[in-house]
């Protein structure tokens, strides 16, 4: 019987490709992450607000979406880091896995 074996492999090209993708993402965040660093002024929400603790409330969820924004970031460059680093490994082929096997003696 024919087995026809999957062809996997994927060129450094394509990776590179899809880091560049990535990369505007992270400018992305990067510019959200300025923009929510901004602080809010507690006259903003006038005498009502601040006796409500309105600005209080808003520092509070400020600082938990700075946080998300943040994580987000750091995970997208870390995948940009992963996948340019994938792309320069991607080269190592079944051949050169059997040859590397072959050399091996287990006596």
């Amino acid at each position: 019987m024919n087995n026809p074996q999957p062809d996997i492999r994927i060129e450094p090209a394509q990776l590179l490709s899809h880091a560049k993708t990535l990369e505007p993402l992270v400018e992305r965040f990067a510019k959200a992450l300025d923009a929510a660093g901004q602080v809010v002024d507690p006259m903003a929400f006038g005498l009502i607000g601040q006796a409500g603790g309105l600005g209080a409330l808003c520092g509070v969820a400020q600082t938990l979406g700075s946080d998300s924004i943040g994580h987000a970031k750091n995970v997208a460059q870390e995948q940009i880091d992963r996948v340019r680093a994938w792309s320069q490994h991607v080269d190592w082929r079944e051949q050169d896995v059997k040859a590397s096997l072959d050399g091996l003696h287990v006596d």
